[in-house]
């Protein structure tokens, strides 16, 4: 019985540096470890809204932001920011001739204060400097009001959106990293009830109506894609 304790022990014994060797050699991880716990960041990029079926909602246009973030945990994170864009629009006569009432674009400015939740695909680490996430930014943005223009009683107001967000940091070093984020916002566009009636100038019929709205809906949700380059700085 001895005799097979020992052999079997002596077989054993190469087999003994192995176990250390399961996984990645830390020397040789492509995974490293996110220092910081809380960041400032700094952005700005390009907004490709359509305007809407009624293209009188924020159009192309520049973004640009600041954002404090903090590691509330390892694979969340929560920031407080805000950001302006300078976008355009179209303006909409309701009660001029059908092949004219649209007119524009003209300038378009927008200012928004927003709540981040975003969540860390990496956890608290990054995959050979990569630290992808996805998440979803909430808050409220205020348009530039143009009375003058708007004469059918057209305006943007200040209105709750909320904007679904994917992309990916690239760390740079200890406390320093680039983000990539592409967002997705959503907004209620509130339409005024001159749209739901004929046009004064080129009023049309029961079976074909020159209305601007002539399915007399209150409102719709229209959509703004963004896309954004930043630096954050670790602290």
């Amino acid at each position: 019985m001895t005799r097979r304790l020992l052999l079997a022990a002596t077989l054993a014994l190469p087999l003994v540096p192995l176990v250390g060797q399961v996984g990645y050699d830390p020397a040789r991880s492509p995974f490293g470890d996110i220092r910081t716990s809380s960041a400032l960041e700094f952005y700005a990029g390009q907004a490709f809204g359509s305007g809407g079926p009624i293209p009188v909602a924020p159009r192309d246009g520049q973004v640009g932001g600041v954002r404090v973030m903090l590691r509330a945990k390892n694979t969340l994170s929560i920031g407080l920011g805000a950001w302006a864009a300078t976008t355009q629009r179209s303006i909409v006569d309701a009660n001029a001739p059908v092949a004219s009432r649209i007119s524009g674009p003209i300038d378009h400015r927008l200012i928004a204060g927003e709540l981040t939740v975003q969540f860390n695909l990496t956890g608290g680490k990054h995959w050979r400097g990569l630290a992808p996430f996805t998440g979803v930014n909430v808050g409220m943005a205020n348009g530039q009001s143009t009375p003058a223009a708007d004469t059918s009683g057209y305006s943007f107001g200040t209105k709750f959106f909320f904007a679904p967000m994917a992309g990916t940091r690239v760390i740079l070093g200890s406390r320093t990293y680039l983000k990539l984020e592409g967002r997705l916002a959503f907004w209620n566009i509130k339409y005024p009830v001159s749209y739901s009636q004929e046009p004064s100038l080129d009023p049309g019929t029961e079976e074909n109506p020159n209305a601007v709205n002539p399915t007399g809906r209150r409102g719709q949700y229209v959509t703004m894609p963004q896309l954004t380059l930043g630096i954050g700085w670790g602290f």
